[in-house]
């Protein structure tokens, strides 16, 4: 192996841009997590707590007038939630 004799400056360039190929080729590690998890999760949740309910009421389950008014208050909850977040600036 032949040796090469080069300058402390030619040495600290050369040296930098060794750490520079180093830091642009290692993969990127980009995290897909918009921050958004866990209120997807929450909403996978309110969809399959929704489902069975409808099962149940589609399969002649009674329900109660109290339980009733508060489906509507929730589904006017889930309204206002979805109108604030699909129009926020």
């Amino acid at each position: 192996m032949s040796k090469f004799i080069i300058k402390e400056l030619q040495y600290q360039k050369l040296l930098e841009v060794a750490m520079d190929l180093d830091i642009y080729s290692q993969p990127m590690t980009t995290s897909s997590d918009n921050g958004n998890s866990d209120v997807e999760d929450a909403v996978d949740d309110i969809i399959s707590k929704m489902n069975e309910l409808k099962s149940m009421l589609k399969s002649g389950k009674p329900i109660h007038t109290e339980s009733k008014t508060q489906i509507f208050r929730n589904l006017d909850q889930i309204n206002q939630t979805f109108s604030n977040i699909k129009y926020e600036d």
